[in-house]
Parts: structure tokens; sequence; C-alpha cells
């Protein structure tokens, strides 16, 4: 059961996502990834051409090695060339001289196979240390004439993979970077949509779980995004791009974090919905949950603006939506607190409270066996207190991403909107000084 209810909210993540990009953007190839597979085809082609004017046998063998060396940064092409080239040299010198002890047999192919694995360990060959075994069995089976043609074949193609990538529009992960940002700001905005949408009615609780659960994997992804953002940071070095990138790489390192603690928030909400009753005890919370759900549709919108931000830094319009999400947010929590404001949050009876929030009994049990009024009382006030965590954590979660006043604003900011900027966050601190502004309190604390 655990495994499906996963796979079904990778399923509702992919389909909020197909939603909101569209099927024609979520089927196309970025250009980043095009470029790179251009340069491979390139890089590809000339290791063959140059492998034939030496008059090699195998001109695949250097093609073979220039793909394998160009699909990484230009830092990570050099090691993976040095790696690559040491690990076929000593593949093919070890088959030369474990083959001309032992022979060419069934135990000595199992011999060659596992020296060649453990030395390939042993000098931290990475992902290609199974070159090793692959190299000395190749030349086993296809004789020693075989090892010198790939070695020579192995540095030709390592070598103008690495030229390819360095001179030709060298490869950089912070645009990537980017891209997972913003597909995580989009998703997490797709959630809090649903989120929202379904708090216009009471939802199920096998809804809420759900919700939850697609909250969890969007913390794992921002984890990964951690491993993609470092990477960005590896690319930049040896690379002649890097200065013009510093900076949108330090964005992009303030934006993760600005997303995970959205992600928090958000199921941090999840938690206080699945833990609130259902159907609701009184009608003042079924009509505080529409209010909450605007909220959270605003705040996903506000999100997902924040994610597509990080790979198209430019967009005015998501600008022009994030500089106005405060003012947007300081509207819907109003009518979110006029209606959290007719709710029980505390219970009326001392004793109760004091006794841990249980029911007191009544001197004489009920004929009819329905609840104390203690019991429903102390239910109410759970769902009221639920209710108001809730609000509190879409606020926090727009603070995460408002780019005027956020912790988080350095994600965004470049010199082009400086002065716009300035002229928003003058205007947003005079709402801020209203005292009947419901989110100037919470972030002025």
């Amino acid at each position: 059961m655990a495994e499906w209810s996963g796979i079904r909210s990778r399923g509702d993540q992919l389909l909020a996502r197909v939603r909101s990009l569209g099927v024609r953007e979520t089927l196309s190839i970025e250009r980043e990834v095009f470029r790179r597979i251009l340069k491979s085809t390139l890089a590809a082609t000339l290791a063959w051409l140059v492998a034939e004017l030496i008059n090699s046998p195998r001109p695949a063998l250097a093609a073979l090695a220039a793909i394998i060396v160009l699909q990484i940064t230009v830092r990570a092409s050099l090691a993976r060339s040095i790696q690559f080239t040491v690990a076929v040299t000593l593949g093919l010198g070890g088959a030369v001289a474990l083959g001309h002890l032992l022979g060419v047999s069934w135990w000595s192919i199992g011999v060659v196979v596992l020296a060649g694995l453990i030395v390939g360990e042993v000098l931290r060959l990475g992902p290609l240390s199974g070159q090793v075994a692959i190299s000395a069995l190749l030349a086993l089976s296809l004789g020693n004439g075989y090892g010198i043609e790939r070695t020579i074949d192995t540095a030709i193609g390592a070598l103008i993979g690495v030229l390819v990538n360095v001179l030709i529009s060298p490869a950089s992960y912070v645009s990537e970077g980017g891209r997972t940002l913003r597909a995580i700001g989009e998703d997490l905005g797709a959630l809090l949509d649903d989120m929202g949408t379904g708090l216009t009615k009471q939802p199920s609780e096998e809804t809420v779980r759900r919700w939850l659960s697609r909250a969890r994997d969007l913390s794992a992804d921002s984890r990964a995004a951690i491993a993609t953002v470092k990477q960005g940071e590896e690319s930049l070095q040896f690379n002649p791009r890097a200065r013009g990138e510093l900076a949108q790489l330090a964005r992009l390192t303030e934006a993760r974090r600005a997303l995970d603690h959205a992600i928090n928030q958000t199921r941090g909400i999840a938690r206080s919905l699945l833990d609130m009753p259902m159907p609701a005890p009184e009608p003042e919370i079924t009509a505080a949950l529409p209010r909450l759900g605007e909220m959270m549709c605003a705040a996903g919108k506000a999100v997902a603006a924040f994610g597509r931000l990080q790979e198209q830094p430019g967009s005015a319009e998501d600008r022009a939506l994030l500089e106005g999400s405060p003012a947007t947010a300081a509207r819907l929590a109003a009518r979110a607190v006029h209606a959290l404001g007719s709710l029980t949050i505390d219970d009326a009876d001392p004793v109760s409270v004091a006794d841990g929030g249980e029911a007191r009994p009544s001197a004489e049990p009920s004929r009819d066996a329905q609840p104390s009024p203690d019991a429903e009382l102390a239910t109410k006030g759970e769902a009221g207190r639920l209710l108001v965590s809730v609000f509190v954590d879409v606020e926090r979660l727009v603070h995460e991403v408002d780019i005027i006043s956020g912790a988080h604003r350095a994600a965004v900011a470049d010199s082009e909107a400086e002065s716009d900027h300035d002229a928003a966050s003058d205007s947003a601190s005079v709402s801020r000084s209203d005292p009947a502004d419901p989110i100037s309190g919470k972030q002025q604390q």
C-alpha cells in the first residue's frame, strides 16, 4: 500500500506539472541539453575523422571516448579524460601481462576481470573503474593488436572531447540548477493550488494524505537540488563563462533555501489538516476553510512565479506578480482573520484544560449516549487551533518567497530591477506600518 501511495503521489505531481506547463513544453528538450547533444555529435564525428586519418582500424573507439568525456562539465571532463585513459591503459597492460602468463581460458578470464575491478576501485576511478576490467577482457578476446589501437583511439577521443567542451560553448550546470528549481517551484505551486481548491469543500482523509505525500516527495526533490546547484558551481571552474554566472549561482543557492523552507511549511499545513476532525464540527469552521483555501491558492501562484524566476530572471510578469504578492496576501489574510475570529480556540471549562483536554464526565450518563458538551467544545477548540496553525504556516510560506521584505529576497535580485525594488519596498513599508494589516505583524516579529 505504501508503494502504491508513493506511485500515485508522483502521478499527481506529474499531472499537475503537465497542467501548469502544457504538454508541448513538458515534452520539449531544453536549449542547454540540445546544445550538449550537438557538441557530443560534433566531438564524436571529429574523433572518428582523426582516427581515420591515422588509419585506425576501429575509429568507433575514438568516437566512443569523445562521447563519454564530453557529457560532463569542463572540470569534470578533464578528470574524466584522465580517468578513462588510465583505466583503458591499465586494463590493456594487465591483459597483456596476465594473458601471457595464464593464457586464455574460462578461469583466466575470471582472474583478469576480478583483478581489473579491484584495481579500478583501489585507484578511485569512480564510474569508470569498470573500464579496467572491460578493456582487459576485450584485449584478451580480440588480441594484443586491439590493445594498442584502443589506447591510441581513447587518447584521441578524450582529447577531442575535452577541446570541444572547452572551446565550443562549455556546458554550465548553473542553468540546469535554475530549471530544477523552477520545476520544484511549479510543482509546489500546483500542490498549494490543489490544496487551496480542495479546501473549498471538505476534503477526505485520503485526499489530505495524498497532499502530504506529495509534499514529502518535494522534500526529496529539494535535497536532490542541492547536488544540482553544487554541480553548477563545479561547472564554472575552468570555464570562460564563469564570471557572468557567479551571481546567478549565488541567487540559486538562496532560492533553494527559500523553496526548502516553503516545502517544510506546506508539510506542516498538510499535517494540520490531517489532524483536523472531518466533517467539520461547526459551521464556523466550514466557513473558514475557503478563506484559507484562497490564501493557499495565492501562495501557490507566488511560489510558482518565484520558481520560474530562477530560470528566467528577466520575466517581468512573474516579477510583477511577486511584487504584488504581499498586498494580495494581506487582503486575503484579513478575510481569513475575520472568518477565524468566530472560532472556538480554547476550552471554556478550565478543569478540562487542566486535565489534558479530556471531557469531564457528567454526574449522570445521558440516556441517548450523546457526547458531553465539554467533549464537543474540546473538539471544536482543537479544530480551531489547527486552522490557526494552518493560517500561520501559510503566512510564513508567503514570507519565504517575498522579494520585497522576505528573508530570501536576494534570490531574485538583479541590477536591472533594483530601482523597481526600491519603489516597491517604499510602498510596501507604508502598508506594513498599518497595524490593521494581519501580515505585517507577522513579518515584523
